[in-house]
């Protein structure tokens, strides 16, 4: 139990880029969809 806990520590430590990446998309989103409310 305690390897695979620390495998799963392991992973979501070296996966923590992902967040980064699902942040960025979020806000390029967000800003697409302001800048067609504008155009509006």
């Amino acid at each position: 139990m305690m390897n695979q806990t620390d495998g799963w520590m392991g992973g979501w430590g070296g996966g923590m880029w992902i967040w980064t990446v699902i942040g960025v998309l979020v806000v390029v989103l967000l800003v697409v969809a302001i800048n067609k409310l504008s155009k509006k």
